[in-house]
């Protein structure tokens, strides 16, 4: 029910001005991903991969290891390639994190990007 009426309001405080196609999709991606309980956080660049397979495989441990905090808290990683300048694209993720960051606050309570970064820190 809590979800429900965030989404609500937050459709009702978004519909005061027409965004752009991209802004547009952010947000209705941010409430889609509120509801699935899958929230997006964006990485940026190429991932480096070793050629080396002992190290590719200790990268590839340590991604899963990563990925199954981040689904602790409810995030996903999604990689937006090289988009620096992309005034557009930090416009529509940063609409995207307004969305979705009180849901997380809700859904893990205080402190939980702290305790979320202590975790990662060891991988």
């Amino acid at each position: 029910m809590k979800k429900v009426a965030f989404i609500i309001c937050v459709v009702f405080f978004n519909c005061k001005s027409p965004d752009s196609p991209l802004l547009a999709e952010y947000k209705n991606q941010a409430l889609h991903d509120i509801e699935v309980d899958s929230v997006k956080t964006f990485t940026y660049g190429l991932p480096f991969i070793s050629p080396i397979e002992a190290q590719r495989k200790i990268q590839e441990i340590r991604k899963h290891k990563r990925d199954s905090i981040y689904k602790k808290y409810g995030l996903f990683m999604k990689n937006q390639g090289c988009v620096i300048g992309d005034k557009k694209m930090d416009e529509a993720i940063r609409a995207y994190h307004k969305i979705t960051d009180s849901y997380l606050d809700n859904r893990n309570g205080k402190g939980w990007k702290e305790k979320m970064e202590k975790e990662l820190s060891k991988y």
